[in-house]
């Protein structure tokens, strides 16, 4: 298996020979404002949708495992293949097309919270503390919009008072 980065250096050519929108997620975005380092297996993006995408992903050799509820267009790929490991969010909702928007080659640092307080897992809780250890410059407005739509305002309070 590559290491994550070289997964993402992979997928994103392959994207970037599409023309298509794109923005690294998850850990390897955590990773970029984080105080410390923290070991992730896999690359995530958040992807414009084109039709031909999954074609040009197995063209360039990779397994692409399509996730859509049905009749719906698909929301998630899972691209494995070539030692590669990548999960490729497609924006589905309004929030998705507004983070991909607002973001450039890794997801905005209010959107990296955003979808940390989303998932809320151990690692994801850490992932903030960790980012609000660096005492970053934040929309704070941002993120409260977007957690009081997600309903996870208290997951913000607590990350705000632990800091």
């Amino acid at each position: 298996m590559r290491e994550p980065s070289e997964s993402a250096a992979s997928i994103a050519e392959v994207l970037d020979a599409l023309g298509v929108r794109w923005t690294i997620i998850g850990a390897l975005a955590a990773l970029e404002y984080r105080a410390d380092v923290r070991i992730t297996t896999d690359a995530d993006f958040l992807v414009e949708w084109r039709d031909d995408l999954v074609e040009a992903l197995e063209g360039a050799g990779f397994d692409v495992e399509i996730v859509a509820d049905a009749g719906e267009p698909p929301h998630v790929l899972y691209v494995h293949g070539k030692g590669v490991k990548a999960d490729l969010m497609l924006p589905v909702v309004e929030y998705q097309r507004v983070a991909l928007d607002r973001a450039g080659r890794y997801l905005a640092i209010e959107d990296v919270i955003v979808h940390k307080l989303l998932a809320w897992r151990p690692r994801d809780r850490d992932d903030v503390a960790s980012i609000l250890a660096t005492d970053p410059e934040l929309d704070e407005d941002y993120i409260e919009h977007w957690a009081h739509e997600w309903e996870v305002r208290d997951r913000w309070d607590q990350a705000l008072r632990s800091r």
